[in-house]
Order: C-alpha cells, then structure tokens, then sequence
C-alpha cells in the first residue's frame, strides 16, 4: 500500500502533515524526506493528521519519534490529531501517548491551540 503525504501552513509557522495510506517500512522513507524538507528550525508547530492512515508499523512509529524529538529540541509543539482507532492501539500498546498531545479531531485540537495563543497573549 503506498503513502500519500500532503504538507500544509498552519498559523504561526506551524506546518501539518496530513498522511494516508500506509505507513511502514517501504514508505516511512518517503515520509522522513518530506519531514527533513519541510520541518525546519523556525517551525513552531508540527501537526501530524492521521485522519486517513490505515496503517503504522515501527517503521513509521520511528519517523514520529524523530519529528517529535526535532521539535522538542526546537521548543515547538507536536501534535497529533485524528487517530484511527486501529492507529491509536499502537500507540496505547507502546505506552507512547504519555506526554503527547493528542486530540480526537480538529475541534478539539483548535480549542487546545486557541488557549494556548491566549495564554501567550495574556502574558504580553
């Protein structure tokens, strides 16, 4: 199964990449190039929409990790957004959602964002 990858703007230099398909050990390649072209130090948010992945193996678990592990290194946020239950699974079976922003849908990761804008405004 191939991988379609699609990388977007968000607000405040914030950059999402919505993936579909499968992610695993013959396209997480293909992901980890699109991540190391896009994902630069003046990003301030990576979001990472799941909301048509059918698929991740390990393969695809490392190249997550990397991109979280950038980000935290950039002071940047990174979320993920719109797991599929089957994607989720992983995630819960890896113990990986601790300390990870994870949201059920975009209304919820927009209300999380907001606040989070307000908050920095407030302490201007």
């Amino acid at each position: 199964m191939s991988l379609d990858i699609v990388i977007t703007p968000e607000a405040n230099n914030g950059k999402r990449i919505s993936i579909a398909g499968s992610l695993d050990s013959n396209t997480a390649p293909q992901l980890q190039q699109s991540i190391d072209n896009e994902i630069s130090d003046s990003v301030t948010a990576t979001i990472i929409d799941f909301n048509g992945l059918d698929f991740l193996s390990s393969a695809g678990l490392r190249v997550i990790f990397k991109a979280k592990k950038l980000m935290d290194g950039n002071g940047g946020k990174f979320l993920l957004v719109n797991l599929q239950p089957q994607i989720k699974k992983v995630f819960e079976i890896i113990k990986a959602l601790d300390g990870m922003n994870v949201f059920k849908d975009q209304e919820e990761m927009d209300e999380y964002l907001a606040a989070m804008q307000d908050k920095v405004k407030e302490g201007e």
